[in-house]
């Protein structure tokens, strides 16, 4: 007989869970305390393995005795072993993730998950995290910090794809005695096909559904002070109407010529740098011809508004034609502004080939 936790075993991290096997027999009687308390296990149908019901408690000594027989009757050797568990000096837990639990995003959206405390030990802790898709995708993690992770598909999601997010931290040291106390898991689904392409060069701004242009319409960008940056933006947040102002994103300061404070209808945001899709009424003259915006994208009320009720949080809105690039600096969803080849090292398991 084997037991997963060798004897006299001490500062366990209750990751895992008690296994006992009889390699060529089958086990007849187990008897695991917890602090003198009875635990609960069943032997599995060989009768080879026993496991426990439950997962190993904090801070607890465990006393573990067997006897198995071989198929002539005659008794093992009996197992008695002792260990003790770890009693975490902190916790730390999954405080949210996004997408959240039930919702329904577009094709570029990535999963983020993130930590209520700093995580030290990142390969202990994404090695228990799981990223299950109903379609197959491959898809990388990438620590965007101490306390936040991200996964990305390597290629725009495919439409309709369920996605569940584990993360199995009970028991993990995830560095300095720093523990999960439990685990967390959510889906979502992935939404329409369905994204948008904003030329500067042209001043247009055109959106795609499962590949098939469904509207094209004028539309100015930022001038060449102020330029709309090119890259794959997110569509992050859907507002009927949103203040803004020059100097919350480093463009003219309050009073300042060219600065600005006002409420503009129909806001979609792509960026965290102040970057927008909106109606703009004062610059109707200008969509479809040319440039005067502080960098984000202007359209007519009409088309404004069709473009807020139509987008999903999570679409793709690409734009071309400017020489400033989007970069990690100006938002929390970069991941699509990242090569590929690049953006997999920032996995805590990574191996370079």
């Amino acid at each position: 007989m084997t037991t997963s936790i060798p004897d006299k075993t001490a500062q366990l991290a209750p990751s895992d869970p008690l296994v006992l096997t009889a390699h060529r027999g089958v086990l007849t009687s187990v008897n695991v305390t917890a602090n003198g308390a009875p635990v609960p296990g069943e032997i599995d149908r060989s009768g080879h393995k026993w496991q426990i019901n439950e997962p190993l408690a904090f801070g607890t000594t465990y006393h573990v005795q067997a006897v198995a027989h071989d198929q002539e009757g005659r008794p093992s050797i009996p197992l008695n072993s002792t260990f003790t568990t770890a009693t975490p000096t902190d916790i730390v837990n999954v405080d949210r993730t996004r997408p959240s639990d039930g919702d329904t995003v577009g094709i570029a959206m990535p999963v983020s998950i993130y930590f209520d405390k700093p995580v030290q030990d990142k390969a202990a802790v994404e090695r228990r995290l799981q990223i299950e898709t109903s379609v197959p995708t491959e898809g990388s993690f990438n620590w965007y910090s101490d306390d936040q992770v991200n996964w990305r598909p390597k290629e725009y999601w495919k439409a309709g794809t369920q996605v569940k997010v584990k993360a199995n931290l009970y028991g993990i040291d995830t560095g300095g005695g720093v523990m999960g106390d439990k685990n967390f898991e959510s889906n979502f689904t992935i939404g329409r096909d369905q994204r948008s392409v904003g030329d500067i060069d042209n001043h247009t701004f055109t959106v795609y559904q499962d590949g098939q242009e469904i509207r094209k319409m004028d539309a100015s960008y930022g001038q060449s002070a102020y330029p709309t940056q090119y890259g794959i933006h997110v569509a992050t947040e859907r507002h009927d109407s949103v203040r803004m102002n020059s100097w919350s994103w480093g463009g003219p300061a309050r009073g300042a010529p060219g600065s600005y404070d006002e409420v503009l209808p129909n806001a979609v945001r792509i960026s965290n740098n102040g970057e927008y899709v909106h109606t703009n009424t004062a610059s109707t003259g200008a969509q479809g011809n040319s440039n005067v915006t502080h960098g984000c994208v202007n359209l007519s009320s009409t088309d404004g508004r069709w473009f807020l009720e139509f987008t999903q949080i999570g679409d793709p809105v690409e734009i071309i034609g400017t020489e400033k690039p989007l970069t990690k600096a100006d938002g929390d969803i970069w991941d699509w502004t990242v090569p590929w080849e690049e953006y997999v090292k920032g996995s805590a398991l990574y191996h370079a080939p």
